[in-house]
């Protein structure tokens, strides 16, 4: 019974630990997708190195040396306790995040992830000196929900009911009870004069050894990498129009932990015909999406991508499981299955990031199941195991077929690209389209429109799409220009904007104005100066700041005080939204800060996926400022409803009969709508504003 104890709770802090710190983290570098790219990385990789101590540390032919060696190594890891982040000022921003982030997640969670990491392999291992020659793969199975209880309770139970340093502190406690039943355990095996394992295991071992093939161990760890590369490319592909929070980081893993579950439970369960057949359904579907997914609404996105992640990791670790070895091999099959894994996370962060300039890695890894598959039918051709060798043709047939349709389908998709790029922070892309017999230039970040300009002559300098005239930015920028000149001062307007696009919004700059923009991804700072013309045309002054806008504004306020802006314009989108930390209360506090008494924050709440309207009117309640809605309608020249939300005291702007006109009313809450949400630094949780 300790036993099981021990690798539930083990599983359970392990997997609970993974959305709290990316979580507690993600805020640091700009909130992006990438971060939980970057986590997992980490996660994979502490993985491997605990499956490998645990593969070494279970050859040491005493076993009384091994409970010294990891009682003492178990003791360490208390130096890590309680677990905890630096303070926002210690984070350097810099241009490569991912080593940041790597080295953040080591001093602040490495050894007790370490420990917790190693003791699944370690503990069926210790069982099997006991209970000789027993297969205890079943407690792997047990390990896996351990590690499911933890995710779902995340973001349903956690998350909504503590603050992020309550978790940690729950957390803490946790492992020490995780470190007391280890000790215990340590004293009673200590008792049971276990002097060597030949003495324990070597004869039976003897007796049951069958050899690994190569191509065994190329399984092994191709198929589990390939099953991390459709983890880390779906989570990537559900959170390129809402934010990359725990509730999505989780669903996908929660699916990809389930198929271990049921592939190492039961053989029953993994029939490989019928999920096959299902593969093939899927694989259609999966090249369908890659190319029309982001047109459909989020719920049915993410229902289509768990289907495909689902029953993809089935065929992966199903065939995982058939190829399981016997027990003098359990600690090297754990310590090749995470070696795929980390491979898999590392391929995604570092190779595909650098050779792709697409999310290229999600159909291609589909296509790749179809030749592990053919390649495990192979394997077991002499093995008790029914195999239908025609599947082997029919698989390679089949990832040849994809591949040819992958090429013809991307070539049309990307024709109509003028430069694209790809990195830390996702995909930016700047391609030229006709709208009603008009070129238009766009920048795309993943699929969603960052800004567009239009490349009909005379009409370069006109601010287009979330920012044409009528909108709410708009209104702000020319009535705090008519308030200046109505009170007699030089029209001197300086202004702060949290994002840069296209920088269409210096469109709307004069000869004497001071615009400032703070953009985090070097990459939008390059298309704007080279593919785009509004900031060269513009009459104001301008500057742009790299950075991530929260905390370049705290920086340059520890620094040198408040900017005094006359207004602040919050339009730094992550995909489709933007980024959690950009909408706390702590965050407006610090806008308002640096705006002047009669500042105007204007935020872009325009969204297919949240609704937002009840945060920033729980934020403008708890800190005293009146807030107008302006929503602009598409019409034929701009596809785009657009919403902004203006915050301020400013009873000229307020006043204004222009303002009132084009000042919408608040949409009505629906029934299940709350009339007003709250985020802080300590709690924010997404769920309150899915639409």
């Amino acid at each position: 019974m300790l036993y099981l104890a021990i690798i539930f709770l083990s599983a359970f802090l392990l997997f609970q630990v993974q959305p709290l710190i990316a979580k507690l983290i993600l805020p640091y570098f700009g909130g992006g997708a990438a971060v939980w790219t970057s986590c997992l990385l980490f996660f994979q990789a502490f993985l491997l190195l605990g499956y490998f101590y645990a593969h070494c540390l279970t050859q040491v032919k005493s076993v009384k040396k091994q409970l010294i060696i990891h009682s003492v190594i178990l003791l360490a890891s208390v130096i890590f306790l309680p677990i905890g982040i630096q303070s926002w000022g210690d984070i350097s921003q810099t241009n490569s995040p991912l080593q940041n982030i790597l080295l953040l997640l080591t001093v602040s969670i490495g050894l007790p992830y370490f420990i917790l990491s190693s003791t699944g392999p370690l503990i069926q291992r210790w069982l099997t000196y006991i209970e000789i020659g027993k297969l205890p793969y079943q407690l792997y199975s047990l390990s896996n929900v351990g590690s499911l209880l933890a995710l779902i309770s995340f973001p349903f139970l956690f998350e909504p009911l503590l603050t992020t340093t309550q978790q940690s502190n729950y957390w803490t406690f946790g492992y020490g009870c995780y470190a007391l039943l280890l000790v215990t355990l340590l004293l009673k095996m200590s008792k049971l004069g276990l002097v060597s394992v030949e003495r324990n295991t070597g004869d039976m071992e003897d007796k049951s050894a069958t050899k690994t093939s190569l191509l065994d161990k190329v399984l092994w760890i191709g198929l589990a990498m390939v099953g991390v590369i459709l983890l880390v490319a779906t989570t990537n592909a559900m959170t390129q129009n809402i934010p990359p929070v725990p509730f999505l980081w989780i669903l996908p893993l929660c699916l990809y932990l389930l198929t271990f579950i049921i592939s190492f439970h039961s053989a029953k369960w993994y029939v490989r015909e019928y999920w096959f057949a299902l593969f093939v359904l899927t694989a259609c579907l999966a090249l369908l999406m890659y190319f029309i997914g982001s047109q459909l609404d989020i719920i049915s996105q993410i229902a289509i991508y768990a289907c495909i992640l689902f029953i993809a990791c089935m065929i992966c670790h199903g065939e995982l499981a058939r190829l399981k070895p016997q027990v003098q091999h359990l600690t090297l099959f754990y310590l090749f299955m995470s070696l795929g894994g980390f491979l898999g996370s590392a391929f995604v962060a570092f190779i595909a990031q650098n050779i792709f300039d697409q999310f290229l890695e999600f159909p291609l890894a589909i296509i790749s199941v179809f030749v592990l598959l053919a390649l495990s039918i192979h394997s077991q051709r002499n093995t008790v195991i029914k195999t239908q060798t025609w599947l082997v043709a029919t698989n390679i047939t089949l990832a040849i077929s994809f591949m040819v349709g992958l090429f013809y389908l991307n070539t049309l998709f990307v024709k109509t690209n003028v430069a694209s790029e790809r990195n830390f922070y996702g995909i930016l892309s700047v391609k030229d389209v006709e709208i009603n017999k008009k070129v238009q230039r766009r920048l795309i970040d993943g699929t969603t429109s960052h800004g567009t300009q239009s490349l009909e002559k005379g009409n370069e300098k006109t601010p287009l799409s979330y920012y044409r005239k009528n909108t709410g930015v708009a209104l702000v920028l020319e009535q705090l220009a008519k308030q200046r000149l109505q009170e007699g001062s030089v029209q001197n307007i300086n202004a702060g904007f949290v994002g840069l696009g296209a920088g269409t919004l210096a469109a709307y700059g004069n000869n004497t104005d001071h615009y400032i923009f703070y953009e985090l991804n070097p990459a939008v700072i390059f298309a704007a100066n080279n593919y785009f013309s509004y900031l060269n045309d513009s009459a104001a002054n301008i500057e742009v700041i790299l950075g991530d806008g929260r905390v370049s504004l705290q920086q340059q306020f520890d620094d040198s005080g408040s900017q005094q802006f006359d207004t602040l314009v919050i339009d730094a989108f992550s995909g489709d939204s933007i980024p959690q930390h950009l909408l706390t209360k702590e965050a407006l506090m610090l806008y308002f800060k640096h705006l002047k008494d009669d500042g105007v924050l204007a935020i872009h709440i325009s969204n297919s996926h949240l609704n937002l309207t009840p945060l920033v009117r729980g934020l403008a309640d708890v800190l005293d400022k009146t807030i107008v809605y302006v929503e602009t309608v598409a019409d034929k020249e701009n596809e785009h409803n657009v919403q902004w939300v203006l915050l301020t005291n400013n009873a000229f702007f307020l006043n204004d009969a222009r303002v009132k006109i084009y000042a919408s009313a608040w949409p009505k809450p629906n029934a299940r709508e709350k009339s007003r949400i709250i985020w802080t630094d300590e709690h924010s949780d997404l769920l309150s504003v899915l639409k």
